[in-house]
């Protein structure tokens, strides 16, 4: 649910204004914070802070470059009103390890308002990613073991079942342009989540869950696109103004959680070795209560990898040289352990990282580029912007999987800071399906590679629509290799 770890700060929030009001408060008891230089302030107006500025730099679509432009101009940290969001917003490397050693281990971030508001509208109870403190806590740590460690070779073989039906579809498409490329990138992520749940017994249930994971599919990539249109009117306005597109979302939102429900209610009844099996032998966890957890990571496998691996494939079409190096080193080296392989995604997810931004709320007053951040405050790290920063990264905006390529005493040959992208996030709240998702994409992208030549038509521009996405459909020419 990596979209969910990104902020769509040009749309309403949930977070209370008490946690901001003392963002830049120098009433501290503590001396030594007065000695501190302020946060340079972005003038705004009152209430809507500086909306209309992002709105004349192009919308919230390009917020990403809009922050770029503002960190130009005020520095690594700054202060500014978005509408009702107020933040400090956050560019350094260095200062992203000090808030992550000090945002303890019920780490606290913002949600998306859409979801808040319908969990809270229907009561519905949601998994780990809506859970705060020790309840949080409890289930992560369980789940840390069994999802953040290497995954099971019978888990690494069935890749290939899983990926069959797609690429013989695709094999029709020879010398054509792949039609629905994205919905068969979200059918192959869930198809991924439910073999990782059910284990050794996915090629069995394959064929009965097949319907199912369909349904499934579309109905999270629903969501996706009808949660974007509150980058436009915020959720709660198009709640309280009855407007169709809140309504489209609660359908897309409905339809997904009874989908996902039917789904891994039959996954249980195979009584599989997956992960499925691993959460029922936590004490105390009621099946309820798994169910909860695993349909939540199920609607986060749909747009994130979805996503990533698309921007894979139209990156690879763009440099067909690239493309050919990293096709022969298959033919000798398995995906999970091609270095090429793992570099170009680390470029990829550089480049086009799927939260542009994440956000922390400060547990305590910390210090950042000689600035003190009072406890409470809303902090937005600014993750695009580091990405893409030359101070870390040579000839940043140019793609280039040798620079991930090691030297001695384990330095890049071009990353000055690797810490300057964290695709997965870090800390306690880093995405908990990181293992799963990088299997998944180097795989997919593996056999794609092996047996296709892809060819990107046309180049497409990066906007935001709660993740980052591209700006008209990825046209993607393929060519069966004999």
């Amino acid at each position: 649910m990596k979209y969910l770890t990104s902020i769509s700060i040009y749309s309403h929030s949930n977070i209370t204004f008490s946690l901001l009001k003392r963002l830049l408060s120098t009433n501290n008891k503590d001396g030594n914070l007065n000695l501190k230089s302020e946060v340079p302030i972005v003038k705004g107006l009152p209430i809507v802070g500086t909306a209309f500025s992002i709105l004349a730099a192009g919308g919230g679509k390009k917020l990403h470059e809009y922050i770029g432009k503002r960190h130009q101009e005020y520095g690594p940290v700054f202060r500014e009103k978005l509408g009702p969001i107020d933040a400090i917003w956050v560019s350094d490397p260095a200062d992203m390890k000090l808030l992550f050693a000090q945002e303890g281990k019920h780490a606290r971030h913002i949600l998306p308002e859409a979801w808040l508001l319908y969990n809270e509208t229907y009561g519905q109870q949601r998994g780990l990613y809506f859970m705060d403190g020790e309840e949080w806590w409890t289930y992560r740590k369980f789940l840390n073991k069994m999802m953040l460690v290497d995954s099971n070779k019978c888990f690494i073989e069935s890749t290939t079942i899983i990926l069959q039906d797609v690429l013989n579809k695709w094999k029709m498409f020879n010398g054509l342009l792949i039609e629905n490329l994205e919905t068969d990138l979200y059918r192959i992520s869930i198809s991924f989540m439910v073999s990782y749940l059910v284990g050794g017994v996915f090629e069995k249930c394959k064929e009965e869950v097949s319907n199912d994971i369909n349904k499934l599919a579309y109905s999270v990539q629903q969501i996706f696109q009808s949660s974007v249109k509150f980058t436009i009117i915020p959720a709660k306005t198009a709640k309280l103004l009855k407007l169709g597109i809140w309504y489209d979302f609660v359908k897309a939102v409905d339809e997904s959680i009874n989908n996902a429900n039917q789904l891994v209610s039959k996954l249980m009844e195979y009584k599989g070795d997956g992960l499925l099996k691993s959460m029922s032998t936590i004490q105390d966890v009621s099946d309820n209560m798994i169910k909860r957890l695993v349909i939540d990571f199920i609607l986060a496998a749909g747009d994130t990898t979805a996503y990533s691996t698309q921007w894979a494939l139209y990156t690879l079409g763009l440099y067909p040289e690239i493309q050919e190096n990293l096709r022969k080193s298959l033919y000798t080296t398995c995906f999970w352990e091609n270095e090429l392989l793992n570099n170009i995604l680390k470029e990829v997810l550089r480049l086009y990282p799927l939260a542009p931004f994440l956000t922390r709320i400060l547990p305590y007053n910390t210090v950042l580029t000689n600035h003190i951040i009072p406890a409470n405050s809303l902090v937005i790290m600014s993750m695009f912007s580091s990405s893409r920063n030359e101070s870390y990264f040579k000839n940043p905006n140019q793609f280039n999987p040798d620079r991930w390529k090691r030297f001695e005493r384990n330095k890049y040959c071009g990353v000055y800071e690797p810490f300057a992208t964290l695709p997965y996030g870090f800390g306690p709240r880093s995405c908990i399906g990181q293992k799963l998702a990088h299997i998944q994409m180097c795989s997919t992208i593996s056999e794609c590679i092996k047996g296709f030549k892809i060819q990107t038509i046309e180049p497409v521009n990066i906007v935001l629509d709660l993740i980052t996405v591209p700006d008209s459909n990825i046209k993607i020419k393929i060519h069966k290799i004999q």
